[in-house]
């Protein structure tokens, strides 16, 4: 995972989600703050481990859920930060750097 996939997969959510939130992102680490006005709805981090790509989610009130996959992360989120939307799938497909795959 580099920054801008990162930085690129949590505005497309956003973003597919019609969610009414802004991603403040961490300057040094890949860690994003989702907010609304002066809310903090969610801190979102992934991270290498020995065990491979971790995903933790923060949100006042609520235990931090951690995920290997992607998938049930974004499902995390969702709930958090757009309650009010339906679940969905998540199909991600594979493209060459520069394609607009990730966009489609």
């Amino acid at each position: 995972m580099t920054e801008a996939r990162f930085r690129e997969l949590l505005e497309g959510a956003l973003a597919l989600w019609q969610a009414d939130a802004q991603a403040n992102f961490s300057g040094d680490a890949m860690r994003c703050r989702i907010r609304r006005g002066e809310e903090t709805l969610a801190v979102v981090a992934w991270e290498h481990t020995a065990m491979g790509g971790v995903w933790r989610i923060e949100a006042p009130g609520r235990t931090t859920r951690s995920h290997l996959s992607i998938g049930p992360a974004l499902a995390t989120l969702r709930d958090t930060v757009c309650p009010q939307r339906p679940r969905g799938r998540v199909l991600f497909v594979p493209g060459s750097p520069g394609d607009g795959a990730a966009s489609r």
